[in-house]
């Protein structure tokens, strides 16, 4: 008769280091994989200026993945300042998202970079919530002496109860996670037109409220003149610096109307103007829908012949190197 407590891993707890350590190496790749999502999460998220430099946004993917190294790898004292400093990192996580969740505006998270995009919401604190308790666990297992591995090679920790604790959270990752990735895009229209890698799909009528009040819809506003779309926020920090170029942009793209684009009300922003060219209030985020613009600031070029000229592109920087390039091809770079 077989020995039934010989099939049955004696430190089950151990597995919470383990899911951590994949959690980490995903975030930080991710993270690795969009280094400007994350400077700008940072900015939106509001964290405090000595934790927000440049150089603690480029380091925070490798510190994840020396956490998640230290999680299995390490025993002892090393290990228990591995389980720690993870448990820390949660933490602060998720005050991060609590806090973003009292914002005036949504905050895209970049919480796992390019992997699983999207707006904190009660469900990103749920999930952060829960990353904290497992990181308690994980320190309450440093604390017992071995190492993840050592307990692994000792027997205490099946490795084939460890690959489908592994296989599971992975699975759970692709199908859950990686769901949230989807975008929504623009429909072609009967009037799509291909030129070079871009196609020109028909600008669509969306209803949209001007800084005065009225009503107009997109593509009424481009039958005369070209319209330059820049979706930002109050509330955004990445934001300041693209309405501040907004008067030299003005100047620089003389055929073509620079508008700002905002979610709240007219009433409701401080960016509002009812001068030319007004801004624009899209407070049913019917853009947000049918570009596929998920965060700001963000960017969409309208041609004066009805069709989509450009974009729509997202974040501080692409947005820049977006109106740069209309210049140039307007002739008018400086």
């Amino acid at each position: 008769m077989g020995c039934l407590e010989c099939d049955v891993p004696t430190d089950p707890l151990a597995l919470a280091p383990v899911v951590l350590a994949i959690v980490l190496v995903v975030s930080a790749v991710g993270k690795l994989r969009a280094p400007s999502a994350l400077a700008e999460a940072f900015r939106d998220l509001r964290v405090p200026a000595p934790l927000s430099g440049s150089l603690v946004v480029k380091a925070l993917p490798w510190v994840e993945i020396a956490l998640a190294l230290g999680l299995v790898a390490l025993g002892g004292l090393p290990g228990t300042a591995a389980a720690v400093a993870t448990l820390v990192l949660f933490t602060a996580y998720l005050v991060l998202v609590v806090r973003a969740l009292g914002f005036d505006e949504d905050v895209e998270c970049a919480c796992f970079g390019e992997f699983a995009p999207g707006r904190i919401s009660r469900r990103t604190v749920v999930r952060n919530a829960w990353l904290v308790a497992l990181a308690a666990v994980a320190v309450g297992v440093a604390t017992q002496g071995p190492s993840v591995l050592t307990r692994i090679a000792d027997g205490l920790l099946p490795w084939w109860w460890l690959a489908g604790a592994v296989a599971a959270a992975i699975t759970t990752w692709l199908v859950v996670g990686g769901s949230s990735a989807a975008v929504p895009t623009v429909e072609p229209t009967a009037y799509a037109d291909e030129e070079g890698d871009y196609v020109r799909y028909r600008t669509p009528a969306l209803p949209i409220m001007l800084g005065d009040g009225t009503t107009t819809n997109l593509r009424a506003l481009g039958t005369v003149r070209a319209q330059l779309l820049l979706y930002v926020s109050d509330w955004c920090s990445s934001c300041h610096d693209v309405v501040e170029e907004v008067p030299r942009w003005r100047e620089l793209l003389g055929p073509v109307d620079v508008r700002l684009v905002l979610a709240a009300a007219p009433s409701d922003s401080t960016l509002t103007s009812a001068d030319e060219p007004q801004s624009l209030h899209d407070t049913e985020r019917l853009l947000d829908d049918s570009f596929g613009i998920r965060r700001t600031p963000s960017a969409i070029l309208l041609g004066a012949d009805g069709l989509l000229a450009g974009g729509p592109v997202t974040g501080h920087d692409d947005v820049l190197e977006f109106v740069e390039a209309i210049a140039v091809e307007l002739g008018v770079a400086r």
